[in-house]
Parts: structure tokens; C-alpha cells; sequence
């Protein structure tokens, strides 16, 4: 008897460690789960189209070393700035051409951001908010997205939030050091994707300088010094630019004839888009970010909604009332303002505006820890009801969309559950409630996504497939009619692409990748044997006919290796 009760008590002690343990390492287990899914999300293969440029860009570029000049397949390249091809080709160099080194230089800038939002948070709010802060960050579907399908924004959104958390802490200690690091920040924002990091920064400093009525800050002869700063750091892209693209203006580009290369990555290519100087455009309409928001957001977006219009509401309190303005009004300035000046641009893709996400991180975590505990447990009830949507999708991924062969995702993601249930019971009555077992849900569903759903549907892009083969068999293949970086990307060579004359005066038994009008057209002009059909989908295009197995047939196209007859 007294030896069960023994054992008993040594049982209950032991969880009873084994409970403080995962209470006192809690945010580090947090964070760790969340970093496990980016690392995965590096080893998934780079998806068409501008990821896969990007990736081929600086493939070239380790191979010629000309890194003041941007090339794309030998020709001028005027798109990006050079941050990205620039660090890329120095991790290709130093750990080989692969999906790991493509994605690492992005992730770590990425990881930078979520730091600085920890402690730009940190300077105005309490240690638990700004924590909660990097975490709902750093788990929403964007953050988990851009460490998948790495493109510029991953880098601007870390040295933007690297910024922000230095021009901070320099107004409150004014330390020399945060201000030449906010030189360092602003120049690298701005060699990931131009000058967008100087809206935000007067849109969120300078509304609060205006609302709390910092002159002195506004009129600040430093700020001269810093934009001299800058301008030193952007000399080596400035250089380039201008030897490469104004100093000919013979050449055309992209259509543009005597295109300035100053003065397209420091007006065209972010302004122009509003003015409607830059020739892209999408007709997406005004409110095209109010509807991408609802998923890239998740899963914290049905509470960074009253955040935002609780803050908004309080920041036209305090204007009409004429109230003194107390903490900071940095985040829902800088949300807001850019969220609208982005809204009129006419060209929008989604992740546009995901370096603005740090801001609405920080939002979401202050309402949330400002709430009353009645009312935080009744919306940490409800929202967690919600999440289990989440883990219905994993399922329905996992048994019809992409049936799972392994064992050892659904295990992953059964402890999860059984874990995120436990999370939510055990922490009754407390803060963290509604957070917790939310990260644990959302951790769960993109494990899934990263080591299944995104691995299979990549093998339905034909051209990483196909490359990744002529690689391994050293095959001599040319390309007709058919456009691809990812090929390049995985053969690790570029690869020909033929015109109608080189075709018909190509010796036979020539290897050719085509897709379905090429071959045909082949079959026409030479006659070819069909090597191997490859099914093709683009990643980024999916749609529900394609999920469903019994329409996803119709749903593909089909690229072809032949041998020319």
C-alpha cells in the first residue's frame, strides 16, 4: 500500500516538473515549433514564376560574378533592386545551388524582422505583449507562406521592422549606434525593393511626431545626416545602375527605350504604380488587400479587426477632443496609411502588403491582453471552436486532396491536437489562453502543409521535375516553345531554347522539352518520339477543381521530352 502511494506521489511530482518545465520554456518551444516549419518550408521546391526568376538570376550571377549589373539569360534585367540576387548568390557560393541556399538569406532576414518586432514592441508595451506580438507574427499564413515561396518581400519585411525598432530606440536613448544601424536598415529596405520602407517610416513617426507635437523630431538636422548615410550605402547599387543603364541610352529594355536605371528603382517601380507611369498593371480593385487579408492573416485576423478599429477610434478621440497622446501611435499609423496608399496602386498581388503584418501583430497582441478576462474567455472559447477548421482541412488534405502515405505527419499533427487541447484547458483564467493553443493549431496545419501538401503539389510542376532528371542523367536537352526558370533552376545550366529554323535543321535524335503546342507543332515539322509526359500545374494557381481528385484531370496540362526523328 504505502509502496503504490509512493509511486503515485513520484508520478505527480514528476509531471508536475515536467509542467513547470513547458511553462518556463513555453515561448522558446513556441517559437522553436514555428522555426521548425520555416526550416522545412527551405527544402520545398522554388515555385514559377518570380521566385524561380529570382533563383535563376542569382545562379547567373555566381557564375559570372558580375554583381553590380543584374543579367537574366545574358540580357539587362530592370525589375528588383540587388539585396536578393546580391546575398543569394553568396549562399550558392558557399553551400552549392539548392532550395535551402536560395531560401536561407530570406529566412534569416525574416527571423531578423520577428526579433525586431519583439523589441520595437518591447519599448512601448509590456515584455508578455511584445512576445505575443513576434508570435502572432511570425505564425500567420503570410510569415509561414514567404519563407515557402521566397520572394523580395521576406527581406523587406525584416529590415523594415529592423527600422523600426532602431529610429525607436535612438529616440529614447539617443545612442549613436541605433542611428547608424537605421542607416544600415533603411539602405538594405531599399536594395530589397525600393524606397517603400520611407513612406512607412514618415507614414508611422511622422503622423506620431504630428500628433504628439515632437517639433524638435520633425525638425531634426540629424535626419539630413541619415539620408547622407543612406545615400553613401546605396552607392555600389547606384553605381551599377547608372554604368549599366543610364550611361546607354541605346539600349531597350523590356520595351523601354533608354530606360534610366536611377530613376526607375527610385520613382518608376514603387510610385509608378500609383501614378500609373510603371506599365504594370492588374485591375485589381481598390478593396483587393481588404479581401487578401481575411486568410493571410490567419489566425488572428477576427481579432486584429477590433483592434484596428478600436485604435483608429481612439486616435480620432484623442485629435477631437484635443486629449494628450499617450504610448504609440507608430503601428496604426504606419498600417493604415500604407495599407491605403498600396490599396491605389494598379498593380496588387497579396504579399504586397505583408511587411505591414509586424504592425497588425502588435495591434492584435494589445488588444488581446487588454481585454477584460470575461471577455477573453468567451472569444478564446469561440475562436478556438473556429481553429478547428484548421485541423478539418489537414484531414481533408491528407485523405482526399493528397492521400498520405506516411505515418509520421498524421503523428505530428494527432499530438498537436491532443496538445492544443490540453494547452486550452489547462490554461483557464489565463492571458494566454486565447494565444496558446491557437500557435499549436496553426503550427499543426502548416507542418502539414510544408512536409505534404506543398512537397506533392510541387510535383505536379513539371518544370522542377524535368530539370532535377536532365541533371541527374546529364541529358543534352533543348527547349521549344516552352518558357521556364525552374528548369534552369534545377538543371543547373540554361538550357537552349530553340527557334522553327535550328528545329528543322536539328540532327535527329535530338532531345527537345515541349509543352502541348510545341509538340504538337513537332510532330508536324519533324515527327517525334515521345520520351515522357509530365503532368503540370502552376503552384501558385490553385483552385478548387484542381484539389477535388475527380476533376483534377481536367484541370492539368502536359509537357513533353521528345526525341526528334
Amino acid at each position: 500500500m504505502c509502496k503504490r502511494k509512493f509511486e503515485s506521489l513520484l508520478l505527480r511530482k514528476k509531471q508536475s516538473l515536467m509542467n513547470q518545465f513547458l511553462w518556463k520554456y513555453r515561448y522558446y518551444l513556441l517559437f522553436g515549433g514555428i522555426f521548425i516549419v520555416y526550416l522545412f518550408n527551405m527544402f520545398i521546391d522554388i515555385m514559377e514564376v518570380d521566385a524561380a526568376q529570382y533563383s535563376v538570376i542569382s545562379m547567373e550571377m555566381s557564375w559570372t560574378k558580375s554583381f553590380l549589373h543584374v543579367y537574366e539569360h545574358g540580357k539587362d534585367y530592370l525589375d528588383k533592386p540587388p539585396l536578393l540576387f546580391w546575398t543569394t548568390t553568396l549562399a550558392y557560393l558557399t553551400f552549392g545551388i539548392s532550395n535551402f541556399s536560395y531560401k536561407l538569406p530570406s529566412v534569416l532576414i525574416t527571423l531578423l524582422g520577428i526579433y525586431s518586432t519583439y523589441r520595437f514592441a518591447k519599448l512601448y508595451y509590456s515584455k508578455e505583449i511584445a512576445v505575443a506580438a513576434a508570435l502572432i507574427s511570425a505564425s500567420t499564413q503570410a510569415l509561414f507562406l514567404i519563407t515557402n515561396d521566397v520572394r523580395t518581400d521576406s527581406m523587406l519585411l525584416g529590415l523594415i521592422m529592423f527600422s523600426v525598432w532602431q529610429i525607436s530606440a535612438y529616440l529614447q536613448s539617443r545612442k549613436s549606434i541605433h542611428f547608424i544601424l537605421l542607416a544600415v536598415g533603411i539602405a538594405g529596405a531599399m536594395m530589397a525593393k525600393g524606397p517603400l520602407i520611407l513612406i512607412i517610416l514618415v507614414a508611422g513617426f511622422g503622423s506620431e511626431f504630428l500628433l504628439k507635437k515632437q517639433w524638435e523630431d520633425i525638425f531634426n538636422f540629424r535626419w539630413i545626416i541619415l539620408l547622407i548615410l543612406v545615400g553613401i550605402l546605396l552607392i555600389p547599387m547606384c553605381y551599377g545602375l547608372y554604368t549599366q543603364f543610364d550611361l546607354h541610352p541605346e539600349k531597350t529594355v523590356y520595351g523601354l527605350q533608354g530606360p534610366s536605371g536611377l530613376r526607375f528603382f527610385f520613382w518608376i517601380q514603387s510610385f509608378g504604380r500609383i501614378t500609373g507611369e510603371n506599365y504594370w498593371s492588374n485591375d485589381s480593385g481598390y478593396f483587393f488587400f481588404t479581401h487578401s487579408i481575411l486568410w493571410d492573416f490567419q489566425p488572428w485576423i477576427f481579432f486584429f479587426i477590433p483592434a484596428l478599429f478600436l485604435r483608429v477610434k481612439s486616435v480620432f478621440k484623442h485629435i477631437t477632443k484635443k486629449l494628450v497622446f499617450q504610448g504609440e501611435f507608430v503601428t496604426v499609423s504606419a498600417f493604415v496609411l500604407v495599407f491605403i496608399a498600396l490599396s491605389l496602386s494598379h498593380y496588387k498581388l497579396p504579399h504586397y502588403i505583408f511587411v505591414l503584418f509586424p504592425f497588425a501583430a502588435i495591434l492584435t497582441a494589445n488588444f488581446l491582453f487588454n481585454l477584460s478576462d470575461s471577455v477573453r474567455e468567451k472569444i478564446s472559447k469561440w475562436h478556438f471552436g473556429f481553429m478547428q477548421l484548421f485541423w478539418v482541412a489537414a484531414l481533408l488534405i491528407m485523405t482526399i486532396v493528397f492521400p498520405i502515405n506516411s505515418i509520421y505527419v498524421p503523428l505530428v499533427i494527432t499530438a498537436l491536437f491532443i496538445l492544443s487541447w490540453i494547452s486550452f484547458r489547462a490554461l483557464k483564467n489565463r492571458k494566454e489562453r486565447v494565444i496558446f493553443p491557437v500557435l499549436l493549431i496553426s503550427i499543426g496545419f502548416n507542418f502539414m502543409m510544408a512536409t505534404h501538401f506543398y512537397p506533392t503539389l510541387l510535383t505536379y510542376q513539371a518544370s522542377s521535375v524535368v530539370g532535377r532528371e536532365i541533371r541527374k542523367k546529364n541529358l543534352d536537352v533543348s527547349l521549344y516553345a516552352y518558357e521556364s526558370h525552374a528548369i534552369h533552376f534545377n538543371a543547373q545550366r540554361f538550357l537552349p531554347t530553340w527557334t522553327t529554323r535550328e528545329l528543322l535543321d536539328a540532327e535527329k535524335g535530338s532531345l527537345i522539352f515541349t509543352n502541348e503546342a510545341g509538340y504538337t507543332e513537332i510532330n508536324d515539322r519533324r515527327g517525334a518520339k515521345l520520351v515522357k509526359k509530365f503532368h503540370s500545374h502552376r503552384a501558385t494557381l490553385i483552385t478548387l477543381p484542381f484539389l477535388m481528385k475527380y476533376s483534377r484531370e481536367a484541370q492539368l496540362s502536359y509537357e513533353y521530352l521528345v526525341e526528334l526523328k
